[in-house]
């Protein structure tokens, strides 16, 4: 037999690896906010802010093996309802590509609906998928 400890460790570094990863979308995604102001924005800060944000998160997919959840804040859900965890992280980087066309295009309003668009995606995902501290 297994020890809890055990399993925790063969995960260990995959779910630092994962936690650190949304730790630095969380952050990046305030820089991005702070550099959005009107016609006034850091379009290239806000650009490339954006495709870090889109390329961690389509690395995440891939930091959540089977039986990873031990020690963790990922609820069960996770595995259970792989495919709409999917679709969510799916749908948070489409919001994040959408601010860097935004950014390229200087179009404040598609910026501030992208921005709208991805907090929704990190509420919804918080709320089913993520056990609170």
């Amino acid at each position: 037999m297994v020890s809890g400890a055990a399993i925790a460790q063969d995960f260990s570094e995959v779910i630092d690896n994962r936690q650190q990863n949304f730790l630095s979308i969380a952050d990046t995604f305030k820089s991005l906010k702070k550099a959005e102001d009107g016609s006034d924005s850091d379009w290239e800060t806000i650009r490339n802010l954006a495709i870090k944000n889109a390329d961690t998160i389509g690395a995440l997919k891939g930091m959540f093996p089977e039986g990873s959840s031990f020690d963790s804040r990922s609820k069960p859900a996770v595995w259970t309802k792989w495919d709409k965890f999917e679709s969510g992280l799916d749908g948070l980087q489409t919001s994040f590509v959408s601010m860097a066309d935004a950014a390229v295009a200087q179009d404040d309003d598609a910026l501030e609906a992208a921005i709208k668009s991805a907090d929704r995606s990190c509420k919804a995902c918080h709320r089913g998928f993520r056990t609170k501290r």
